[in-house]
């Protein structure tokens, strides 16, 4: 072989691209990973949201559960004893998401009210953090309800 034949076979790409060819790469390239990473965040941003809204409004039911079985405790007592006044209620939800606390009660009526704790898991829930049911019935505020 001549030297410029061989200057040939050693400079020449043809051999060198076909050994890549050949090479099959493992993994994942940068591009790659970055976008799964975009994408994952995308999906994260919309639906961390979306479950938090369910969780807070599960949460709140506790408190409308909890005010519901007061509004009876309290007609129950009213049955028995012709008022209102001097009637007892638990002092928190079930799942201890609110605390409860009769604001009014008389001989011919009663206000209870269920207060989340602003500082607790139901903080986030600012339009609901105190809902109020009375001796009619009546729910407040009638969005959290």
């Amino acid at each position: 072989m001549s030297r410029r034949q061989h200057n040939q076979k050693v400079f020449s790409m043809d051999h060198v691209t076909k050994q890549y060819r050949k090479i099959k790469p493992n993994g994942f390239t940068i591009i790659e990973v970055l976008m799964v990473v975009a994408i994952l965040g995308i999906l994260a941003a919309i639906a961390i949201p979306a479950v938090t809204k369910y969780v807070t409004d599960a949460r709140r039911s506790d408190g409308k559960t909890a005010l519901l079985a007061a509004a009876q405790a309290m007609e129950r007592h009213f049955t028995n004893n012709y008022t209102y006044a001097n009637a007892t209620i638990p002092g928190t939800s079930d799942q201890e998401y609110y605390t409860l606390a009769i604001n009014t009660a008389n001989a011919t009526g009663f206000v209870v009210e269920a207060e989340a704790d602003p500082d607790g898991k139901q903080a986030g829930d600012t339009p609901c953090l105190t809902m109020t049911i009375n001796e009619l019935g009546q729910k407040t505020p009638s969005a959290c309800w």
